[in-house]
């Protein structure tokens, strides 16, 4: 492939990520609303489900968040009654621990739906909306495509 249309493809593929990840988003905002939560609050409260107890330094690197911004959102999820903060046996480190209760109880129901209102669009081909959601949940793998496929020197010709 000549490297002009190269370019070509990376600009179309930024546009086109650009674009799914502005979908995702608003995907996002609609779900927490649905459970009557902000969005940054609804993707760190899925953070931690998914993947355990954390500090809020921790949180915030996974969702994007400054650390004082990730403090104040587990500050209304404490409050909310969706995570609470506990001192470790070692006696320093403090972590967010999900309540996972709530979490089945109020959050669930609205992902259910979800994945109800996916299946009729995927049930007898390939998945390509869940191997988005997957891309997209890991987006550092786009990043790091994209700076890869930049990267590559052009093809052996002869």
């Amino acid at each position: 492939m000549p490297h002009d249309e190269n370019i070509d493809v990376l600009e179309a593929v930024e546009r086109q990520t650009a674009a799914l990840f502005a979908q995702a988003n608003r995907l996002v905002e609609s779900l927490a609303a649905r459970v009557g939560l902000e969005a940054a609050h609804f993707r760190c409260l899925s953070v931690l489900c998914r993947q355990g107890p954390m500090s809020v330094r921790c949180l915030a690197g996974l969702v994007g968040l400054s650390d004082e911004e990730a403090a104040e959102v587990v500050d209304h999820l404490e409050h909310d009654g969706y995570a609470e903060r506990r001192r470790e046996a070692d006696g320093h480190r403090v972590l967010v621990h999900p309540d996972r209760v709530a979490h089945r109880a109020r959050v669930e129901p609205a992902l259910r739906e979800l994945r109800e209102a996916w299946y009729p669009l995927v049930r007898h081909r390939c998945d390509d909306l869940g191997l988005l959601a997957g891309l997209m949940a890991e987006s550092r793998r786009l990043t790091d495509l994209s700076m890869t496929l930049r990267t590559q020197p052009e093809a052996f010709t002869m």
